[in-house]
């Protein structure tokens, strides 16, 4: 069961962090960490940015499940979910959600600038930081470990 704080910290964390913390694999299992910025809406769905030059975007591509970390060292989201480009309208939709927290910037009109939507199927928020942490689920299953 989630409580209200919980909520008030992901509600928080998601909305003023500047970045988080992506982790994609290749379809060969390789990983690869990388800082992005991010925005989400109220349904925790998560939006990115990249380069179809990127590694990263091959991995996307290639394997779309993906974690997340968005922290602010005293509270921490970790995520998991489903990565898939979008374009048109979806990504018209992110494009305005990055402008309003971020402003515009050099990478949205870059020609090999996309966007990814990440739907969001595990989530746990860091409530208590003291040893043993405390977390508490927003979306998944809190008897095991993600999928």
């Amino acid at each position: 069961m989630t409580t209200d704080r919980a909520e008030a910290i992901a509600s928080e964390l998601l909305t003023e962090a500047e970045a988080c913390t992506l982790a994609t694999a290749s379809s060969g299992g390789q990983p690869e960490a990388a800082t992005v910025r991010f925005v989400c809406d109220e349904e925790y769905t998560i939006y990115v940015n990249t380069a179809t030059t990127y590694r990263k975007y091959h991995n996307l591509i290639e394997n779309p499940r993906v974690a997340l970390v968005v922290t602010n060292y005293t509270n921490d989201i970790q995520i998991e979910g489903e990565a898939r480009e979008i374009t048109g309208r979806d990504a018209e939709h992110a494009e305005e959600l990055y402008i309003q927290k971020y402003g515009r910037s050099k990478y949205l009109i870059d020609p090999n600038s996309t966007f990814f939507e990440i739907d969001t199927t595990w989530m746990r928020v860091l409530v208590d930081s003291h040893h043993p942490p405390d977390y508490e689920m927003i979306i998944g299953d809190t008897d095991t470990e993600s999928q």
